[in-house]
């Protein structure tokens, strides 16, 4: 269970803070709710019944640079394969991604930007629902990397990629 003033990541929505915990009328009936901010988007609120696992599940506690340093070192022993199914690749993506799982997002990232490497080299440009993807998986890391981190967004991916540099030497 979380508590307040607890540092969340909450699926796509990014790093949250855990605001309150309350009790709201939901149809006549009392609910408890987390009541969530998110420290990229200021005027929002999100609230997430406290027993609804389907929901709660998206949420779990912002890594710590150990761990985010210990994620990026594996990266280079990741290799998935590409599937050619545009269907069933989205889907597979859209797990991904709901899972808001450091590793496998990484995964997907840098799955997607070899990709991309490929069908550039061949005069053509990434699907649009993989470049979606992309950048939905980059904001995701980088939201939660840069504010463990200290450092600002757009220097998450040669963080990472000085970090990846490192692991193999």
């Amino acid at each position: 269970m979380f508590q307040v003033n607890d540092m969340v990541l909450y699926g796509t929505n990014g790093v949250c803070k855990v605001v309150d915990i309350d009790e709201r009328d939901c149809g006549g009936r009392m609910v408890e709710y987390y009541i969530l901010k998110p420290i990229y988007a200021a005027n929002s609120t999100i609230f997430v019944p406290v027993n609804n696992e389907k929901l709660t599940s998206k949420m779990r506690y912002v890594l710590t640079k150990e761990e985010i340093d210990a994620k990026i070192r594996a990266i280079p022993e990741v290799q998935e394969e590409w599937m050619a199914d545009e269907r069933a690749r989205k889907e597979h993506f859209k797990d991904m991604t709901s899972r808001a799982d450091t590793f496998e997002l990484i995964q997907l990232i840098k799955m997607l930007m070899e990709h991309r490497e490929k069908v550039v080299a061949r005069g053509k440009k990434l699907h649009v629902a993989d470049e979606r993807m992309l950048q939905e998986a980059e904001k995701m890391i980088c939201d939660e990397f840069s504010y463990v981190l200290g450092i600002p967004k757009e220097d998450v991916p040669s963080y990472i990629t000085n970090s990846m540099k490192e692991s193999i030497h």
